[in-house]
């Protein structure tokens, strides 16, 4: 997912779309260990998603304390 439909989202959307994919990330690791994970570039996919939501969840955290502060 691109980051601009990502930073659309809000940020209980983003957690749980963060939760999810974790899931998804432990499956095609467990898929891979066993050999019947067939297209390996979707736990690189997964791994840059989740990094993008975590950027995008720590600039809402920073905001907040930018306009409480």
């Amino acid at each position: 997912m691109k980051i601009e439909d990502l930073r659309k989202m809000s940020e209980n959307d983003l957690k749980s779309r963060l939760v999810d994919n974790s899931e998804n990330l432990q499956k095609y690791r467990f898929q891979k260990s066993i050999q019947q994970l067939e297209d390996y570039k979707l736990i690189v996919e997964m791994k840059k998603e989740n990094a993008k939501i975590n950027t995008i969840l720590r600039e809402m955290s920073l905001n907040e304390e930018n306009i409480d502060g």
